[in-house]
């Protein structure tokens, strides 16, 4: 695989990051508050990949579409990183892929302020 395909190569500073995963910046630096995502640094800049903003869809659509809490992604996350589980699997793997694709973006600026 060439690093130009390399879906975890990171790419993409925060502000471009939150415009591909279609979220506010502040969502993404919650969600590595939490543990949810972990962007490589380098000189103190968050560097995201294409792995990384998947992941970010998937939270998303588990905290959006499914409601569930930032705690029960985590816990599904983990699961998932140790194969017991997978995503696709647990909910319409349609409606998993569409959303991922197509994302759905967060509806306003007092949106911002709370945790999904």
């Amino acid at each position: 695989m060439t690093s130009l395909r390399d879906p975890h190569r990171p790419r993409y500073f925060i502000s471009i990051a939150a415009e591909l995963a279609s979220v506010h910046p502040r969502t993404l630096r919650i969600y590595e508050e939490e543990g949810l995502v972990c962007p490589q640094r380098r000189n103190n800049l968050r560097l995201y990949s294409e792995a990384d903003i998947k992941r970010v869809r998937i939270i998303r659509f588990l905290t959006r579409r499914q409601g569930v809490n930032l705690a029960g992604v985590k816990v599904i996350l983990q699961l998932e990183a140790l194969g017991k589980i997978r995503v696709y699997d647990l909910f319409d793997s349609d409606d998993v892929e569409r959303f991922i694709e197509e994302g759905e973006p967060e509806r306003a600026a007092a949106d911002l302020g709370g945790r999904d």
